[in-house]
């Protein structure tokens, strides 16, 4: 049997008068649905890993949430053995113009800064979609006004007819969030998007979570992409 000493903002993790490590329950103020655990164990026992995260889940009195590198398996067996799922992936995405597999498209591209009123109305789609494709993992908490303060102040866009059919928030060669409304017109939108930035950068970055269709067809039009990524590991259910 395990035993959890409280120190501060961390909790000791014995077993007998032997001390396993640390870890750590912290909160995210704009995802405040889940307790965030951060491990510092001297080494990983599966044996007791079902009985630790059971009486932290206790403390915490929410859903935990682990962040892992996919290639570090013994921490990955460790949380699997304690009940926990992979819920997301995120891949990092720095790619050049010889990494590009898609062709050319002729989809118009407008532009906006903060301010605008077309950059109001990207936020607001921006924000129905993030919310919506990341509900299932760990819900926006915060407000609208949050939400957008954390996006760039810049944005591309296209058109169907008078609407907003899809977007980047971008600053100089990086992708920071993109939305659609219909996944064909996207594709040919983001063929435009990648061409536009690779003209004016010798490379272009961005982060797709796989639970974002849409920055996961950006990714989906580069080769030479490496498969690790950066895990969302849940204990609990998400409401």
């Amino acid at each position: 049997m395990i035993s959890i000493r409280k120190q501060d903002n961390k909790y000791s993790i014995l077993h007998g008068n032997t001390q396993l490590g640390k870890v750590e329950l912290y909160s995210n103020a704009n995802h405040s649905i889940n307790s965030y655990v951060k491990l510092d164990m001297k080494y990983y026992d599966n044996g007791i890993s079902a009985e630790l995260f059971g009486k932290l889940k206790v403390i915490a009195g929410r859903p935990l949430q682990a962040m892992v590198d996919s290639d570090d398996d013994a921490l990955v067996d460790f949380l699997l053995a304690g009940g926990f799922v992979c819920k997301r992936k995120c891949y990092e995405v720095e790619a050049f113009a010889d990494d590009y597999i898609g062709d050319l498209s002729d989809t118009q591209l407008f532009r906006c800064s903060v301010g605008k009123p077309d950059y109001d109305d990207c936020c607001s789609l921006m924000y129905r979609y993030y919310v919506d494709t990341h509900k299932s993992i760990n819900p926006w908490t915060s407000d609208y006004a949050a939400f957008c303060s954390e996006l760039p102040d810049n944005v591309v866009y296209g058109r169907c007819g008078n609407q907003i059919a899809a977007l980047a928030f971008v600053e100089d060669n990086e992708i920071a969030y993109v939305s659609g409304t219909e996944k064909k017109y996207f594709f040919h939108f983001a063929k435009s998007l990648i061409s536009s930035i690779l003209t004016q950068y010798e490379s272009i970055f961005f982060e797709a979570d796989d639970c974002d269709w849409a920055a996961m067809m950006l990714r989906s039009l580069f080769e030479n992409q490496d498969d690790t990524s950066y895990d969302t590991y849940i204990l609990g259910d998400t409401p």
